[in-house]
């Protein structure tokens, strides 16, 4: 096989692998404003075993409550910063307080979505790749 042919096919190959990202999964442009806002969007699923709202934290502190199925989503600045969830101590449930925390560095602009999970007496969440 003559060599410019081969290199055009190895070309092609790569490219049709590159496909679409999964969902939740974003591309930072290329050289975002060091100011741009970084986004945090988290989802509750539908299928919690009670109607117990979930609180989410961020560097310990509460920033939203979602019932089942509600999202939110928190526009910070780029940087470290420190998830957890919990359920509520409000009402009938009588949350504990937050579970164990995740460590998330946005960069400028960058979009990650995260979804809070509820099993019987506990929460967490999960990165959502696809």
């Amino acid at each position: 096989m003559p060599r410019p042919l081969l290199l055009a096919l190895c070309l092609i190959g790569s490219t049709a692998l590159a496909g679409p990202l999964p969902r939740g999964v974003h591309h930072v442009p290329k050289n975002p404003a060091l100011d741009s806002p970084s986004r945090l969007i988290f989802t509750r699923d539908n299928n919690a075993p009670n109607a117990c709202d979930v609180e989410l934290y961020v560097n310990q502190q509460v920033m939203a409550t979602l019932g089942p199925g509600k999202s939110a989503s928190l526009d910070l600045p780029n940087g470290p910063f420190s998830i957890a969830v919990a359920i509520s101590p409000k009402g009938y449930c009588g949350g504990q307080g937050p579970g164990p925390s995740q460590s998330v560095l946005l960069a400028p602009g960058e979009t990650r979505q995260f979804a809070v999970i509820v099993k019987p007496g506990q929460a967490f969440i999960a990165p959502m790749l696809n």
